[in-house]
Formats: C-alpha cells, structure tokens, sequence
C-alpha cells in the first residue's frame, strides 16, 4: 500500500462521490490547523483599507499557499475563487464553499467565460482570488490572466503568502504546502500593485512584476519566521 498521503488524496478526489466527503474533511484540517497556530499577521491593514473604502481588489497567492488561505479572509463580504473545472478544481471549489468564499468555475487563461465573470464582479465592487500559476503550473510562473483583468477593471491586484515552521511538502508540480496544527506561522499581505502601475509596463513588465511581487511576499514571511 502506498503511504504517500498526496497519492491517496488524489485518488479519492477523482471520484466525483467522494469528492463531497474528502472536501469536508480537508475543510476541518484546514481550520484546526489554522486556528492552533500561532500567527504574525504582516499587511493586514491594507484589505482592510480597500474593505472600509469599498474599493474592489483582486487576490493572488501561488497554489503550494492554498491551504491555508481560506481561513484568512474574515471580511463579511465575500471573496469569489477561481477554480477550474477539472478534479483539482472541482475539490478546491467544494473546500472553498465551506468557508462561504463562491468559486468561479473556469480558467483565465482558456476562453473568456471566467474572464467576463470575474470582469464582471470586480466592476460591480466584488472581491476575487486568482491563483495564477494553476491549476498544472509552471509552478510559480504567472499566466496573464489576472494582470490582463486588472488593467481592464482598473482593480489592484493584492499579493498574498505565509510560511509555517512545521509542514508537510507534497510530491506534486506545485510541492504542496501542509501545516501542521499547533504551529507558528507567518501571513504576509504585499504592497498593493496598482492597475495604473501595470498599465505603464509592458505585458511581459508587468507578469514578471507581479511574479516578483507574489514571490517577495513569500520571501517576507519565511524571513519573519526566523525570528518569531
């Protein structure tokens, strides 16, 4: 029998009936690891400045950080995910609706469905989350998706990460992050890139700031947990 956990999990997500159990279970983990932990918490104020103003942002975070993030957002408002439509997908969008955040089925980066929806809630003052190096990679290589959403809506664009002392790392393209309960993490919110600041670059300017952006916020928070 394997014991690899990554290969068990991928098993049983791949069938659409237990999909509904797995997304259950991996919600529960996901909030006893986040609750048990001991966070410093870096750039909290700058959502809540959007939030207060009532000003629409879009969220980027890499794949490997997704485990923890639904846990993060406690704004009342919520925070619409983009998930594709394939088993990965699939499970993300049901483990997301346990935290009340509404997926969006689809990909920005294959036809414009998801594109046109996501369009359409940030311009209506809506929240979204893009991970923009899914849902198969290149593992942290941004696909253009979310610059391109951001020029058009004129929505910044708010990188997101943290780092925990204690993990698990995934055999998959992502390497996978998973926190262990009673631990001591570090969630970084980065500088706001503005759609202005974008708008001035060229397309490949701009994917790679924002890369450098996402990835900055990951350096930070690994930095700060050396010294917490």
């Amino acid at each position: 029998m394997n014991s690899n956990p990554y290969v068990f999990l991928k098993k049983l997500k791949n069938h659409r009936k237990f999909e509904a159990v797995v997304s259950k279970i991996m919600a529960f983990l996901m909030r006893l690891s986040f609750y048990t932990t001991k966070w410093t918490v870096i750039g909290e104020e700058i959502p809540e400045s959007y939030h207060q103003k009532k000003v629409p942002f879009i969220v980027c975070l890499w794949h490997d950080r997704l485990m923890l993030a639904p846990c993060v957002w406690k704004w009342k408002k919520p925070l619409h995910v983009l998930a594709s439509s394939h088993s990965d997908g699939r499970l993300i969008a049901k483990i997301v609706k346990k935290f009340s955040m509404p997926p969006i089925y689809g990909s920005t980066g294959k036809g414009f469905t998801a594109v046109k929806k996501i369009i359409q809630l940030v311009k209506s003052g809506e929240y979204v989350a893009i991970i923009p190096d899914g849902p198969r990679g290149p593992r942290h290589k941004l696909a253009p998706g979310a610059v391109t959403i951001s020029k058009f809506t004129k929505a910044d664009i708010l990188p997101f990460s943290f780092c925990v002392k204690r993990y698990f790392l995934f055999n998959s393209w992502d390497k996978f992050i998973w926190a262990w309960p009673f631990n001591r993490g570090v969630m970084v919110w980065g500088s706001p890139i503005t759609a202005a600041k974008l708008k001035s670059m060229s397309s490949e300017e701009a994917l790679d700031y924002v890369e450098s952006q996402i990835n900055a916020a990951s350096h930070k928070a690994m930095e700060t947990l050396i010294n917490v």
